[in-house]
């Protein structure tokens, strides 16, 4: 269940999942300045104080940084649906990044084995 998903300054969002399979949290902010915005995605399975950060999504350059907020959200709903299954947060992650950049919406790497 996504149990907060917040709007922030400057073109960020934040939005936290607690599912049956796994619990994370989904960044999406600039990655500097003049840089537009970027996902990461991190396990929150020990708690907020022990987060790991597992996986980054950039998007395709052609995207505005509202269509990367309303992104956002469809892709924390994605997440959602995959734990709520009983799948876990790589194989998750691994699902989405192959649609996104099949799509030609951007592409995720892992930072963490999960």
């Amino acid at each position: 269940m996504i149990t907060s998903n917040t709007k922030y300054s400057f073109g960020g969002k934040v939005a936290t999942l607690e599912t049956k399979s796994f619990n994370c949290m989904i960044s999406t902010a600039k990655d500097g300045w003049f840089k537009k915005q970027s996902m990461i995605f991190w396990d929150i399975n020990a708690g907020m104080a022990s987060r790991r950060q597992v996986a980054k999504l950039f998007f395709n350059g052609f995207l505005s940084s509202a269509q990367r907020i309303e992104l956002h959200d469809v892709i924390s709903h994605v997440i959602d649906e995959g734990g709520m299954s009983g799948k876990s947060l790589g194989d998750t992650l691994t699902e989405l990044f192959d649609g996104l950049k099949r799509e030609g919406i951007g592409f995720g790497t892992m930072i963490e084995d999960l």
